[in-house]
C-alpha cells in the first residue's frame, strides 16, 4: 500500500486535517484528466467483526468514484492510497467494543476500471 496523502487522517490534528482534506480533493480532481471509465468499486471491511463478510461490488464512473464512500461509515475520515496498483479509499468508521477491546471499522474501497469487455 502506498498512501497518497502526506499522512493518515488518523494521525492528523485539526489543522493537518484541513491539509489532508485538500490533498484528497486535489487527488480526486486529477481523475478528470483521464477518460470517465466504467469502474467496479470493491468494498471490503477489515475490522474484527466484519472481516469475513464477502466484498460488495458496485458500479461507478471514475470521475465520481468518491461517491462510493457514501455506502460505508466514514465517521473518522478517509485516506487515499494505491493498493495492488489500484486507487483505494481507506475509510475509517466508528469505534465499537468487542471482547473488552475498542475496534475501529476500516473499510477499503478499491476502484478498478473495467476493460472493453467489462472485466476488471
Amino acid at each position: 500500500m502506498r498512501l497518497l496523502n502526506t499522512k493518515s487522517i488518523l494521525d492528523c490534528d485539526e489543522f493537518e486535517e484541513e491539509v489532508h482534506n485538500q490533498e484528497t480533493q486535489d487527488i480526486l480532481s486529477r481523475l478528470s484528466n483521464y477518460p470517465n471509465y466504467d469502474c467496479a468499486a470493491i468494498i471490503k471491511y477489515f475490522d474484527e467483526a466484519n472481516k469475513d463478510k464477502e466484498p460488495i461490488i458496485k458500479s461507478c464512473k471514475l470521475h465520481n468514484c468518491d461517491e462510493m464512500i457514501e455506502y460505508v461509515d466514514s465517521k473518522n475520515g478517509v485516506d487515499v492510497a494505491i493498493v495492488e496498483n489500484f486507487l483505494t479509499f481507506i475509510v475509517y468508521g466508528q469505534n465499537y467494543l468487542m471482547s473488552d477491546n475498542y475496534c475501529l471499522i476500516p473499510t477499503g474501497i478499491q476502484i478498478r476500471p473495467y476493460d472493453c469487455k467489462k472485466i476488471f
